[in-house]
């Protein structure tokens, strides 16, 4: 296991308290500078409950457990989701009639899928994941599970980068290959979403530090996103996204990175209206 590098101490704290940013913190500022001046500066507390949250995370979880032991426990994952719902009441009428005026309140619409339906995405998803991996890397080996990421940013601000590679494999060809495991709907990503460089930048940006870490030259890494699909149908519930990360799409990323950390200096906001719809401070008092 890797031993976990420490924070420099010498590098000063930014706005958000700590000496480095994630992909998540990055991700955010591009989408709205005020939102992430509200999450990450101002520590305004973002307590919402989702479902789709907690099923991202179990089944994320179990994910990482089957490159450890090329097995999908179906029983412990069903057990964690029916916790996580009993826990939250996601089934409960209040939880719907809140959802509902929620995404009303912000031009959505609010489908509520009940346990059962959870349950059996869960169990599409993960029963195809080991054919798929075999079928779409053939004599594949894991690498890592869980990468913990805490590098030195290059540019003309200080600050570290910190994250975590889902999963990483080794081909046949002595190739890797760098995955981030996402849940989606049932058709997977539209072709905009595929295309949109801040989805890609968070893989882009962990193959960039995975070389480093390893010495990789880039054409010898390899990068993907893997999509678990919900409410979709036995043996097609598992997609792959390839992502082209050459030196170009490392630069443009790193860029996206440095931005954050020169916002994050000099304090300098706006408001991105063209945000709002998903926003949990969208006409709150936070964001009037």
């Amino acid at each position: 296991m890797r031993t976990i590098p420490a924070p420099d101490p010498s590098l000063p704290l930014l706005l958000n308290g700590k000496p480095h940013v994630s992909f998540s913190e990055v991700s955010t500022w591009r989408a709205c500078p005020w939102r992430h001046k509200l999450v990450y500066i101002e520590k305004i507390g973002n307590d919402d409950i989702s479902p789709y949250l907690d099923y991202g995370t179990i089944v994320h979880d179990a994910a990482e457990g089957f490159l450890k032991t090329k097995k999908i426990n179906l029983p412990d994952v069903h057990e964690k989701i029916r916790v996580a719902w009993k826990l939250h009441g996601f089934d409960t009428e209040e939880f719907i009639v809140a959802m509902t005026a929620r995404a009303k309140s912000q031009n959505w619409k609010y489908k509520h899928v009940n346990l059962d339906g959870w349950l059996m995405s869960a169990t599409n998803a993960l029963t195809q994941l080991p054919s798929f991996m075999d079928e779409t890397f053939p004599g594949w080996i894991p690498v890592a599970s869980e990468y913990y990421l805490y590098e030195n940013i290059e540019g003309k601000h200080d600050g570290q980068f910190k994250g975590f590679i889902d999963c990483v494999i080794e081909l046949s060809n002595g190739k890797h290959v760098v995955i981030d495991w996402k849940t989606a709907g049932p058709r997977g990503w539209n072709k905009d979403k595929q295309r949109d460089f801040l989805t890609q930048a968070q893989i882009v940006l962990y193959k960039h530090y995975w070389m480093k870490v390893t010495g990789k030259a880039s054409k010898d890494v390899q990068t993907a996103f893997v999509l678990l699909k919900r409410d979709s149908k036995p043996g097609k519930s598992v997609a792959i996204v390839k992502v082209s990360a050459g030196p170009i799409a490392i630069k443009k990323a790193l860029k996206y990175v440095e931005a954050t950390l020169k916002f994050m200096k000099s304090g300098w906001t706006l408001k991105n209206r063209q945000s709002c719809k998903f926003c949990e401070f969208y006409q709150t008092p936070s964001c009037t």
